[in-house]
């Protein structure tokens, strides 16, 4: 393997480990309410989908005060990502993980836990201060625990489908 080869796996590999701290960013900007974290997850403008979780579209940093409203209501967040596939090609990358997440409201006094699983389509551009996303596209499989109220299902949810 000549240098120049090797030098190319090295920068993919240091790549994709930098394109997950990004994403580890997200997940503790939104299950601790750090919300000043996005700035260093997202390019302005960066579109955020969760449509096909019974939430919103919108750009950053507008979709902030989706996040805000739509978790506020949770005592507890806790996200886990895996299963990272991405195609990095210079200063884009593309692909899809999976997402574990578990959430806790309090009824009559009790942690409740209600859990999530499903998938995230993302793409995203090296900048002058490292890996953002350009787009983030969710998409729950499946869920299982205390709904809370006011919280909107997915249009999927008590439907056979292919939800992947």
């Amino acid at each position: 393997m000549s240098f120049d080869d090797k030098f190319a796996a090295l920068r993919s590999v240091t790549d994709r480990v930098e394109i997950q701290e990004t994403l580890a960013r997200y997940a503790t900007a939104v299950d601790a309410g750090r919300w000043e974290l996005l700035d260093d997850v997202f390019v302005d403008g960066a579109v955020i989908d969760f449509r096909a979780n019974g939430g919103a579209r919108d750009t950053y940093p507008a979709i902030t005060d989706y996040l805000k409203g739509a978790l506020g209501g949770f005592a507890a967040i806790q996200h886990y990502f895996m299963n990272f596939l991405f195609d990095v090609a210079g200063d884009t990358a593309s692909g899809r993980f999976y997402c574990l997440t578990q959430m806790v409201t309090i009824v009559d006094g009790v942690d409740e836990v209600l859990g999530d699983g499903g998938f995230y389509d993302a793409s995203f551009a090296r900048t002058a201060d490292g890996w953002r996303v350009v787009e983030l596209v969710g998409g729950l499989t499946w869920l299982d625990g205390h709904w809370p109220d006011g919280v909107p299902r997915p249009g999927w949810f008590g439907v056979s489908t292919d939800r992947f």
